[in-house]
């Protein structure tokens, strides 16, 4: 009885991270994801930064492992998955060729990318 009501509460636990994972890809809190041949890594912003490592290879993702203190499998690893879902859709469409000779790709979010590229400046321009 005690381990079907602790099951019960991990499925709710796993439903309401589930909402926060939908939340977090939809905010845009994937800050930045690369995918290297098969090593892959994220910045996904919660309550500070977190990195996501992971592995992919065929279309599997092994090893996953996010440097917040959750236990169990976090909302910004899935955070981090869906953008890798919806990067490598656009990639297949747009950059398929580029991507199979070279093996790597990275994306950065249009806030972070501006944030950094005029982080100290007092004057000049900046051209996209």
């Amino acid at each position: 009885m005690i381990a079907k009501v602790n099951a019960k509460k991990q499925r709710k636990k796993q439903g309401i991270i589930c909402i926060y994972f939908c939340n977090q890809l939809i905010e845009n809190r994937v800050r930045y994801l690369c995918l290297n041949v098969t090593k892959g890594y994220a910045i996904v912003e919660g309550t500070q930064p977190y990195t996501v490592e992971f592995e992919y290879e065929n279309g599997e993702i092994r090893n996953l492992l996010c440097d917040c203190f959750c236990s169990y499998p976090c909302k910004h690893e899935v955070a981090a998955m869906l953008q890798l879902r919806e990067s490598l859709a656009v990639i297949e469409e747009r950059y398929s060729e580029a991507y199979a000779q070279s093996g790597y790709f990275a994306t950065i979010s249009k806030g972070t990318l501006f944030s950094f590229a005029i982080d100290g400046n007092d004057g000049g321009r900046f051209l996209l």
